[in-house]
């Protein structure tokens, strides 16, 4: 029985860099760095390493500059825009993602990226191994061997001799003779000006090349495709060496070095923290090993004398992290099981069912002089405020902070910030171990994570701040942002009164102005109409009225 053959894939880099940049939202990261085209790139190399396991990945990009193509016809691609900045700007970023993720890469001054892979493609087959072309791009077909497929992720779409003669008519070795006649407008090359995909697909299945059509142009009808094709033969011949992609370009393929290998997990961590694609991280990088993560254990609370104990303990006017531990939902009706509190060396949790516990501490919550840093603020003053407990300012609430560095992100959460700023998650392993065994047990692993959350806050206030201040919004932030969050759960704690009368009067009021504007434009329409129909609109303007449109 033979072994299987190794599969090598080959990713058309600069065509999914194109794709990723036209098809995603214009992402930032905090610095104002365009990132979508990063993000698309990086997500699809991932979803094709995870869900197809090559054995070896290439990625081939275009080089700076002029290729041979440009050489045989100056307008090659000269229709094309200049690369908008947006982009440009990204692709640095891009062959990074690549390095840091241990993928191979190539680039070859004069050649484009199709010419690297389809030399790749014929050298791995001939070394024994099975080809996958990653791309959309149609001109790719003719690479089409019994061991050479194409594949677009975008689509999902696999693509062989079938799916190659479906599209053109002809088997993948014929079809650079119908792009001859037909052309390309991407890439600008012209063709025979008058021959479209179809005329062009039945002419070479009736005569097998161009070379063969043209040395039989007498039994070529209509007369008018016999004129074209005489006119322009020296397009057609042009044509299809323009789009015959080269696999005798100067690049070799060995196996050992295009094999897939872990990545380099630092560099990677490093450059996605930067882009700040905290998503990714969490994903790609593993849960930190205890002695990764390992802090001060965090005191517990159990009577009045260790809540002075820690209240003693902490220097003057220093920064206090509050975390809740709720039993549900955070909210206006959540239940509070605990709190988090630490000043970076010394974090202690507070079971809130004795209230003794918390007398010490109410110093600590009212002291004007230290700064109060939470995690969604408003949710914690609504907490506490449920216990009677007051938090006074001044406030850092990260949550919000991260909101104004990063508007255009989703995620805000604690674990999110944390892994970005610190490259620190929650402590999985350790969870899972402290889970709760029964309804007698003390759930350690949720009071484990309330105070590593707590031990975070600490740490992302100053770091937070001085982002805030780098960009120019640390004045908003204190100054608007951190006062208006009591008043919004002041707000959702007991609601607004709403003038019913008051806003009937203004109803009314409304409707009588509305009417009067409906009188005034029926009088210069000429009479009434419906002014919600955009055809009788329109009559009235530009027939009626004569207006231009703009």
């Amino acid at each position: 029985m033979t072994s299987p053959r190794p599969t090598l894939y080959l990713i058309d880099g600069s065509a999914y860099i194109y794709r990723a940049f036209f098809a995603l939202p214009a992402l930032n990261n905090s610095k104002g760095l365009q990132t979508n085209a990063v993000y698309g790139f990086m997500t699809t190399l991932l979803k094709i390493i995870r869900e197809h396991r090559p054995d070896g990945l290439v990625v081939a990009f275009d080089e700076k500059g002029p290729t041979l193509r440009h050489e045989e016809f100056k307008e090659y691609k000269a229709q094309r825009p200049p690369m908008p900045d947006g982009m440009k700007a990204q692709i640095p970023y891009i062959h990074r993602v690549v390095e840091a993720l241990n993928i191979p890469a190539v680039k070859q001054v004069g050649y484009e990226a199709d010419d690297l892979i389809g030399t790749l493609a014929r050298q791995a087959e001939q070394a024994g191994h099975d080809v996958v072309i990653v791309t959309g791009d149609k001109d790719m077909l003719q690479l089409i061997t019994p061991h050479v497929r194409i594949y677009d992720p975008v689509k999902d779409k696999w693509s062989g001799d079938a799916e190659c003669i479906a599209k053109f008519g002809v088997e993948p070795g014929r079809v650079v003779e119908i792009m001859g006649l037909m052309g390309d407008s991407s890439d600008n090359i012209p063709g025979v000006k008058g021959i479209g995909e179809k005329t062009a697909m039945k002419l070479i299945s009736q005569f097998g090349s161009i070379d063969e059509l043209l040395r039989r142009l007498d039994e070529v009808t209509p007369t008018r495709i016999k004129t074209l094709l005489t006119d322009q033969a020296d397009n057609a011949r042009l044509s299809r060496k323009l789009a015959t992609i080269d696999t005798q370009s100067p690049v070799e393929f060995h196996p050992e070095s295009y094999r897939i290998k872990p990545p380099h997990d630092e560099q990677l961590a490093e450059l996605l923290r930067e882009l700040e694609f905290t998503s990714l991280l969490k994903s790609l990088q593993p849960s930190p090993k205890q002695s990764e993560t390992k802090t001060p254990a965090p005191s517990i609370i159990e009577d009045e004398s260790a809540a002075q104990r820690f209240a003693d303990s902490l220097p003057q006017n220093t920064p206090l992290a509050v975390h809740c531990l709720f039993a549900g939902h955070p909210g206006v009706h959540a239940d509070l099981k605990g709190l988090a509190l630490s000043s970076g060396g010394h974090t202690t949790f507070v079971p809130i069912d004795i209230h003794a516990y918390m007398r010490p501490i109410m110093p600590l919550l009212h002291d004007p002089q230290r700064t109060k840093v939470a995690h969604d603020l408003k949710a914690t003053l609504l907490a506490l405020h449920r216990l009677g407990v007051t938090l006074a300012p001044p406030y850092v609430d990260t949550m919000v902070a991260d909101y104004l560095l990063n508007p255009n992100r989703r995620d805000h959460g604690l674990e999110t910030i944390a892994m970005e700023r610190l490259g620190e998650r929650f402590g999985s392993d350790k969870e899972q171990q402290a889970q709760p065994q029964s309804l007698f047990d003390v759930d350690t692993g949720s009071r484990d994570h309330a105070t590593e959350a707590a031990s975070w806050l600490v740490k992302l206030e100053p770091i937070l701040s001085n982002q805030l201040t780098e960009q120019g919004s640390l004045p908003l932030f204190t100054d608007v942002e951190m006062p208006l969050i009591p008043v919004l759960a002041d707000i959702e704690r007991n609601g607004f009164l709403l003038d019913v009368e008051g806003l009937h009067i203004l109803g009314k009021e409304l409707e009588r102005e509305l009417d009067r504007m409906m009188e005034t434009i029926a009088g210069l329409a000429g009479g009434e109409f419906n002014i919600n129909s955009p055809k009788q609109l329109a009559t009235v303007l530009f027939e009626k009225l004569g207006l231009k449109p703009l």
